[in-house]
């Protein structure tokens, strides 16, 4: 019935030789005591891995990083003594996922969720117009040497405006790891 072999009949024919001697059931203590308490239970513990959580940068906040400061501050903190290799970095996946963290790649874009609300596309707008005025004041160059094309005749009090671009590489610049 439980494709355990002949395990079963072997426990069935205990019960009902206990039964019959004694005129109760067997009490079953299989995995009523366990041996290990979950870390999960120990608030301290919890609370400390917590604080350090958030105290990390979102690049540095992980399974691994978390197993060392276990490890080596909160183990002997706790305990009075250093353990090592004592608890593995999927536990610890799975502790910082039952705490509400969760796994994912930092991305970043030029736009993020509302750049076709109306307040944005209105200011866009503006700043198109804004750019068309200043376009007079600026050189404009082509070509593989970059030749000037066309250039403008400054009136007195009129300043030449040179336009400054830069590609999505420099948006990335400075994201850490």
């Amino acid at each position: 019935m439980w494709d355990k072999g002949d395990y079963i009949a072997r426990c069935i024919r205990k019960w009902k030789a206990h039964f019959i001697q004694t005129g109760e059931l067997l009490i079953y203590h299989q995995g009523k005591h366990t041996k290990l308490e979950s870390l999960l239970n120990n608030e301290d513990f919890k609370e400390e891995c917590l604080t350090w959580l958030r105290q990390q940068k979102p690049e540095s906040r992980t399974p691994r990083n978390l197993k060392m400061y276990i490890e080596g501050i909160i183990f002997p903190k706790l305990t009075g003594h250093i353990k090592k290799d004592t608890i593995s970095e999927k536990t610890c996946r799975n502790y910082m996922h039952l705490w509400g963290y969760k796994y994912d790649e930092r991305r970043k874009g030029v736009y993020y969720d509302g750049h076709k609300q109306p307040d944005v596309v209105l200011y866009r707008k503006e700043w198109l117009k804004k750019m068309f005025e200043y376009q007079k004041f600026i050189k404009e160059f082509d070509g593989d040497m970059m030749d000037i094309v066309s250039e403008f005749q400054f009136k007195p009090g009129e300043k030449e405006l040179v336009q400054v671009t830069y590609d999505e590489c420099h948006f990335y610049a400075n994201d850490g790891q």
